[in-house]
C-alpha cells in the first residue's frame, strides 16, 4: 500500500495589480508506504511547542501562520522518516490566456501532469494499491466532486489508484502543506531556507510550460 498526500500554495488569480496575488502557484506531493508515519510525526512535534512554550493558532498546523522555527522543526522531523517530495511549479506569467479564463481546468492540468510523472517513474508495483489524498480546496462541495471525477475518469486505466479528498485535519496533510510551503517559499520569495531542508527528498521539481 502507497499514499499520495497534495497540497498546494498560491493562487490563480491572475490580476497582478493586487497585492496579495501570487507570481507562482505549486502543487506539491508528498509519497509514502507508512500511513503511520504523521501520526508520531505530529505528537513529537507538539510536544516540542509545548516544552518550547511556543504557541500555535490552533491545533491544525497551517505553514503560513506559524513561526520558522516551528516551519523548520516540522520538515526536519518529516524528511528524517521514508518520504519521496514532487513538486510541480506554475510560473502564471508563461499560462496561455485561454486557461487564465479557465482556473479549474489549469488546476486540473497542473495536478494531472504531475501525477503523470509519478507513474512514468515506477514508483509503484503493478498491483499495488494506491491511494491519493488531496485536501478540500473549495467550500463549494459541487467543485470539490467534480475534481474528484476528473481524477477518476482521467486515470480509469489505473484502477490500482483510488482518488480521495480529505479536511485539512488530517495529520499527513498538514505535513504536506509544510512540504508545499518550503517549494513556494523558494520560487515566490527567493527564499530556500525551507527549501534546503527538504532538497535531499525532492524526487520531481518541474516548471510547467517552460
Amino acid at each position: 500500500m502507497a499514499y499520495i498526500y497534495m497540497d498546494e500554495s498560491g493562487d490563480l488569480g491572475f490580476d497582478m495589480t493586487k497585492n496579495r496575488t501570487s507570481k507562482f502557484f505549486v502543487i506539491t506531493f508528498l509519497i509514502t508506504k507508512d500511513e503511520k508515519i504523521p501520526n508520531v510525526i505530529i505528537k513529537k512535534f507538539f510536544q516540542w511547542l509545548k516544552g518550547k512554550k511556543i504557541k500555535i493558532k490552533s491545533w491544525i498546523f497551517h505553514s503560513f501562520r506559524e513561526s520558522p522555527e516551528s516551519i523548520s522543526k516540522l520538515l526536519t522531523s518529516t524528511i528524517q522518516k521514508d518520504v519521496k517530495i514532487m513538486s510541480l511549479i506554475l510560473d502564471k506569467k508563461k499560462v496561455y490566456t485561454n486557461f487564465q479564463d479557465q482556473k479549474h481546468m489549469l488546476y486540473n492540468r497542473v495536478v494531472n501532469v504531475l501525477i503523470d510523472s509519478l507513474i512514468t517513474y515506477n514508483l509503484f508495483s503493478d498491483n499495488e494499491k494506491v491511494i491519493f489524498i488531496a485536501s478540500c480546496r473549495e467550500t463549494n462541495r459541487t467543485l470539490n466532486e467534480n475534481f474528484l471525477e476528473y481524477l477518476k475518469n482521467r486515470h480509469k486505466d489505473q484502477p490500482n489508484i483510488e482518488f480521495v479528498i480529505k479536511p485539512p485535519q488530517e495529520k499527513w496533510l498538514q505535513i504536506a502543506d509544510a512540504l508545499c510551503f518550503a517549494v513556494y517559499q523558494k520560487y515566490e520569495h527567493k527564499n530556500d531556507k525551507y527549501y534546503n531542508i527538504i532538497e535531499k527528498k525532492m524526487l520531481i521539481e518541474k516548471m510547467l510550460f517552460e
